[in-house]
């Protein structure tokens, strides 16, 4: 057979409906293979929809690649996000460390008369705290079925929601630590009675912090008080925070404060708060840790985050608050949330 039949026969459209048979050329699998990618047409919309609904009423490879392209669930609203740990200062303790804190001396300390007619001597009058941890614990469950039916991953998302729920626990303890430091400090509340919040309101708590010595850390509100700040006119707005609008398009401060928003704050309330240093402590023995059992008698598993802190404000002065007492002040539809 000469080149030319030899080349007709390996060529032929006998062969290529086969795609690389054994012992046949590669270039025959080849043109088969031209010739199949050039013959397929652009599926219209019904036969795409027919083609979704085969694979997801018969479970199988095809499924799983679907699965994988919506593996992001639909969410009714973001995540919590912690503001907690923006007010105090964390520290972290080795193991078996006493969570004990020297505060410093007082501005004016104890003077006595030295024995036996020798000079004065100041007195040192320090003092010292204890700020006990304790453990901070959240638990749910996956169902097995639930890891295969759910299209995005339903275990990794239960771990997710066990921390945001330890750190809405950390939030609750924070903002509960203000509401004290309000009631027992020297600064007591401001009460407006009149309506929303008003720039007058945030510079007289900016007034009390500043009257104590202390440099202002960060206002925290309620996100619905912070609309009544966006509907301040230009003629109330501070320059700084003017700037900032100007520049960012958005509020970064206030007076030359951040500003820190939480849905697990008193909407009828406002704090303004010193720097961390100056305010408090968080002693953490254990950070954040997520653990996993599996229990095959409920077909579940089992998932608990937990970690051991404890939360403390040692300068009670460091802490102003605002009430909003009006009758008609506008309210989030639902407090808390979830």
């Amino acid at each position: 057979m000469d080149k030319k039949a030899l080349f007709n026969d390996v060529w032929s459209p006998n062969y290529e409906s086969t795609i690389n048979m054994k012992g046949a050329p590669k270039e025959r699998g080849s043109r088969a293979l031209l010739k199949k990618a050039y013959s397929e047409h652009v599926p219209t919309l019904d036969e795409k929809e027919a083609a979704f609904n085969s694979v997801l009423n018969n479970p199988g490879p095809s499924f799983k690649r679907v699965a994988f392209a919506m593996q992001t669930p639909l969410k009714d609203r973001n995540d919590y996000v912690a503001v907690g740990r923006k007010l105090l200062l964390t520290d972290e303790l080795p193991q078996g460390e006493i969570p004990a804190y020297d505060l410093d001396f007082p501005e004016f300390p104890a003077v006595v008369v030295g024995a036996r007619g020798v000079p004065p001597l100041m007195e040192e009058n320090s003092q010292r705290i204890f700020i006990p941890t304790f453990s901070i614990n959240v638990t749910t469950s996956v169902h097995y079925e639930d890891i295969q039916i759910r299209r995005f991953p339903a275990f990794d998302r239960a771990k997710e929601r066990t921390a945001i729920a330890n750190a809405i626990a950390e939030d609750e303890q924070v903002f509960g630590l203000l509401d004290k430091a309000v009631a027992d400090g020297p600064n007591g509340v401001i009460t407006q009675a009149t309506g929303p919040a008003q720039r007058s309101d945030t510079v007289d708590l900016l007034g009390v912090i500043l009257s104590r010595q202390l440099a202002p850390g960060a206002y925290v509100m309620n996100p619905i008080r912070y609309t009544d700040i966006l509907k301040w006119g230009s003629d109330q707005l501070d320059q700084v925070s003017l700037n900032v609008i100007v520049e960012t398009g958005q509020f970064g401060v206030l007076s030359g404060v951040r500003m820190i928003l939480s849905t697990r704050v008193n909407p009828r309330r406002m704090y303004l708060t010193t720097t961390p240093d100056k305010l408090g402590r968080i002693p953490e023995r254990k950070p954040i840790e997520v653990k996993v059992v599996d229990w095959p008698k409920d077909t579940r598993y089992y998932i608990t985050s937990w970690e051991q802190v404890g939360f403390g404000i040692h300068n009670t002065a460091g802490v102003a608050a605002l009430d909003l007492t009006a009758s008609g002040l506008v309210l989030p539809p639902q407090y808390p949330l979830s």
